[in-house]
């Protein structure tokens, strides 16, 4: 280090301060020119009215020597005025040609030691860098374990099964997680507790699709059996309609034939007695009874028909409103299938940007502002007091401090 130079300080006489008021006092003539000032302005003080031309022309003669005191007394001032600006530039001028004597040696000597608190701020930013970087890596392995249990629910319940019992028996460490270890403990312990309740979740689902599809199955088969009772119904009905066309016919045919062979009688036998007549009239009223008994059994029969056909009709209604049913019942029950598939999908995006948002965090930090407002809310102190004693922080020794806590815990957690 060179050698230090000193500066000579030229002693002057001892002065006596004085104001700006005493300077001012004097310049206008001191307090002798107040005393006078004061006596002249109490010297014509027993004039109180003026009668006549003398009395004025003494008024007028007191008021001017009044007036030319006061302007003398101005100008005084006016000088006094002009002398202490001209001092006032002159000392300025002075000013500045003193400082720039030191000046320039003042701006060299506080950029070096700006310099050496730039090394050590970056120094002390790389340290920072490095352990936050140490944490988000311990933060991301600790994120990890939801993240990747997200991806997991996707298969089936086994599968979410065995990566949950896989997560369970992951080792946690102090080696790999440090200060951290406890969080991650509770991190992997929660993870697999909340892959239990979506293991179930996922037994429940499967379990809800088996037994729709069973239902679909047996709907399938119902719905076969319908068609081939409908193929066998439209059969019978086919059968019955043309067994009921040919009889018609048949009844038709007869009646034809016998009205015929009863003419073709009664013209042979109209010159026959009225007995014969008689008895054939007898005959034709028999055969159209036999004919009026058909035919009313006919219409029975066919009452018959339409009673089995409204009740088929009936129970085919039945039928498909018990299928309508089923069909509503699968249908809701994949709709209820559907709303877990989209409440997983939410919380999936809910973890995911949860996730995202403690990266940023992890990657960023709370601002500076906050980190100030937050510690002189904490401790109920100014803003100005926080930021004092953030200049005032010492880096390197927190760093020690730390390190050496984390040693001691090493220790202890090595000896229990």
């Amino acid at each position: 280090m060179s050698e230090s130079k000193q500066l000579t300080v030229v002693e002057q006489p001892q002065q006596v301060a004085l104001t700006a008021l005493d300077r001012a006092v004097i310049a206008l003539g001191g307090t002798e020119r107040e005393d006078a000032l004061k006596a002249l302005a109490k010297k014509y003080a027993d004039i109180t009215e003026v009668k006549n031309k003398a009395g004025r022309q003494q008024v007028h003669a007191a008021a001017m020597e009044l007036a030319n005191e006061r302007i003398a007394t101005k100008k005084t001032g006016e000088t006094a005025r002009e002398d202490a600006n001209a001092l006032q530039k002159a000392v300025i001028d002075r000013q500045k040609v003193l400082i720039g004597i030191v000046e320039p040696e003042e701006k060299r000597l506080i950029a070096l030691r700006d310099k050496f608190d730039e090394a050590e701020e970056a120094e002390k930013q790389a340290k920072a860098a490095a352990e936050q970087a140490r944490i988000t890596k311990i933060k991301n392995r600790i994120e990890a374990f939801m993240l990747d249990a997200v991806s997991a629910i996707a298969g089936t319940a086994a599968e979410i099964d065995a990566y949950a019992t896989r997560l369970s028996e992951t080792v946690i460490s102090l080696e790999e997680f440090s200060e951290f270890a406890g969080e991650a403990q509770v991190k992997r312990d929660n993870t697999v507790k909340w892959l239990r309740e979506r293991q179930q979740q996922a037994v429940e689902q499967e379990a809800e699709a088996a037994r729709i599809a069973a239902e679909r199955v047996q709907l399938e088969r119902e719905r076969a059996e319908a068609a081939e009772r409908e193929r066998i119904a439209a059969l019978a009905r086919a059968e019955r309609e043309a067994k009921d066309r040919a009889e018609r016919e048949r009844v038709a045919a007869e009646q034809q034939a016998a009205q015929e062979r009863a003419a073709e009688a009664m013209r042979q036998q109209q010159a026959e007695h009225e007995a014969r007549m008689a008895a054939q009239q007898a005959e034709i009223d028999r055969q159209q009874a036999a004919i009026d008994a058909e035919r009313q059994r006919q219409a029975d029969e066919a009452a018959r028909v339409e009673r089995e056909k409204q009740a088929a009709i009936a129970a085919e209604a039945a039928r498909v409103a018990q299928e309508e049913r089923r069909k509503r019942e699968v249908t809701e029950a994949a709709a209820r299938a559907e709303a877990q598939r989209i409440e997983s999908a939410r919380i999936a995006a809910e973890i995911e940007a949860l996730r995202r948002e403690r990266e940023q965090f992890a990657i960023n930090g709370p601002g500076d502002v906050e980190i100030i407002e937050t510690l002189a809310k904490h401790y109920n102190v100014e803003i100005g007091d926080v930021m004092e004693w953030i200049k005032k922080f010492d880096y390197a020794a927190a760093d020690e401090h730390f390190a050496a806590a984390n040693v001691a815990a090493n220790h202890l957690e090595k000896a229990a």
